[in-house]
């Protein structure tokens, strides 16, 4: 990415596979970009979720699938949607998600800064809810 500068704008960019956090707002919130890996389009281990905040993700290239598993304090039932780009999807605050993307994936995600350092839960998915997850297609 060619370095641009533009008075009063902060502009970041992220080309490696991952998750980084970009801009972080004199507020509370944050953006950041993740880009999919050769590993990221496959079924998922583990499943998230945060208590306290929403979580907004945009599919900007490749495909992706939001994958919930209601609100509760356990995962419950796999419910999986093909996500479209450039379409906002607000995960609300305690619900379950992942998102399985192909490794030409790019989502922006808007959320409450550190919402992945305090307080949210990772757990692993049963064997049963994972064979309820169909990547691919």
């Amino acid at each position: 990415m060619a370095k641009q500068s533009i008075r009063g704008v902060d502009i970041q960019g992220h080309r490696k596979p991952g998750y980084k956090p970009l801009i972080v707002s004199d507020g509370d919130w944050m953006a950041a970009l993740m880009n999919g890996s050769p590993t990221s389009w496959a079924v998922p281990e583990i499943i998230e979720q945060h208590p306290d905040t929403d979580e907004l993700f945009v599919l900007v290239t490749g495909r992706a699938y939001m994958i919930v598993a209601g609100n509760g304090k356990k995962p419950g039932r796999i419910r999986q949607y093909p996500m479209q780009r450039n379409v906002l999807y607000n995960v609300k605050a305690r619900t379950w998600h992942i998102n399985p993307m192909t490794p030409d994936a790019t989502f922006v995600i808007i959320e409450k800064t550190g919402t992945n350092i305090n307080g949210s839960r990772v757990v692993r998915l049963t064997p049963t809810q994972r064979r309820a997850i169909r990547i691919g297609g």
